[in-house]
């Protein structure tokens, strides 16, 4: 039987947690573990071996060496979100399969250099590992889209609602080394930008950005708000909040307005529970009564976090691996979802000015 078998390079909790969802599945093995930090090591190696059972776990503080020397055939990238594409490309060198966590790139420096590296190792898949386009109701929408039930779309939005920073404002919860310190909060949209363009096959051509000027929190370097403006490649305008600075709990809304139908997500309710609402032109009435789609975060998980998604996300990148298949998720889109973050944020810096978006 093929086997997949991995090494994790950054087991904070994403390392840790993403590949713990899969353990104990016939076609995947956790081979090695990495870390720059001792204790994050030390956690990492009590949690697979003693709660998941992992058997005779390699831990590395030297990247180079786990590629080296450790028995994998994959490496699951879950370093800092500004830190992610040198750690792909010395797998990808190695002969490893790559799943990386997001933003794929931050820079048109760091996306060039990415996509160069694919497609100069076509032996080894690459995916971006955007859990969102995983979501139950993002691939029910998906579904709809192709099947054309939207028509074209002319305007689609998503918002990502987060107020962690107010559980506890105090400096030593804030380390200005940490990337949520100094890093723009309109850089991390892949999360709602991501699923709105799986969904809708599309791509951002130009953005014009801004930020509030309130600022709560004196800890961090940033503004924690931000609004970005983006015009498709097939003509369409999406809309992305990015707000880690408000009086809200954790959210994210969806919505797609096309020329057939529309629909969005109820903002009434959390994700996990929240359905879709929708008015197709082939369904008489529904413009005012609109149609209630059952789906949720969570339909079509079998548990785990973020509703089941990253669980999905893993096997389905493993199956790829094992069966030889494409991606879903490949290096062209992990740029088309990230680097519209990038230019935003130059934006912002710019007064709002309207940039476009390079086509790598």
């Amino acid at each position: 039987m093929k086997k997949v078998k991995f090494g994790v390079v950054g087991v904070n909790s994403r390392g840790r947690g993403v590949l713990g969802q899969v353990i104990g599945e016939q076609n995947i093995e956790l081979k090695a573990v990495c870390d720059i930090k001792p204790e994050e090591l030390a956690k990492a190696k009590d949690y697979f071996e003693n709660e998941k059972g992992v058997k005779e776990l390699e831990c590395y503080s030297d990247y180079d060496e786990m590629l080296k020397n450790a028995d994998i055939n994959a490496v699951f990238v879950a370093t800092y979100a500004i830190d992610h594409v040198s750690f792909v490309i010395k797998a990808l060198e190695a002969g490893k399969h790559v799943l990386s966590e997001i933003p794929a790139v931050n820079s048109i420096e760091e996306a060039k250099k990415l996509k160069e590296a694919v497609l100069a190792h076509p032996e080894v898949k690459y995916m971006v590992a955007e859990n969102c386009c995983y979501w139950g109701f993002i691939q029910a929408w998906k579904v709809m889209a192709e099947e054309g039930k939207f028509g074209e779309a002319v305007y689609a939005e998503s918002e990502y609602l987060h107020s962690a920073d107010y559980r506890d404002l105090k400096p030593e919860n804030f380390p200005p080394e940490h990337w949520r310190s100094f890093n723009p909060s309109i850089k991390y949209l892949t999360h709602n930008l991501g699923p709105l363009l799986y969904i809708l096959d599309d791509e951002c051509v130009s953005v014009t950005a801004m930020e509030p000027d309130v600022v709560y929190n004196p800890y961090v370097k940033i503004k924690k708000n931000a609004v970005a403006l983006f015009k498709t490649k097939k003509g369409a305008m999406i809309r992305i909040l990015i707000s880690f600075g408000s009086f809200t709990g954790f959210d994210h809304n969806f919505r797609i307005l096309g020329t057939r139908g529309s629909i969005m997500t109820d903002p009434t309710k959390s994700l996990n529970d929240a359905h879709s609402f929708a008015s197709f032109s082939d369904i008489p009435g529904s413009m005012d009564d609109k149609v209630d789609i059952p789906v949720t975060m969570t339909s079509f998980g079998k548990g785990g976090s973020h509703g089941g998604a990253d669980r999905k996300m893993v096997l389905d990148f493993v199956n790829c691996v094992i069966n030889d298949t494409p991606v879903p998720l490949d290096v062209d889109l992990a740029i088309k979802i990230s680097l519209p973050g990038v230019i935003a944020a130059e934006s912002i810096a710019q007064g709002g000015k309207t940039l476009e978006i390079p086509k790598i």
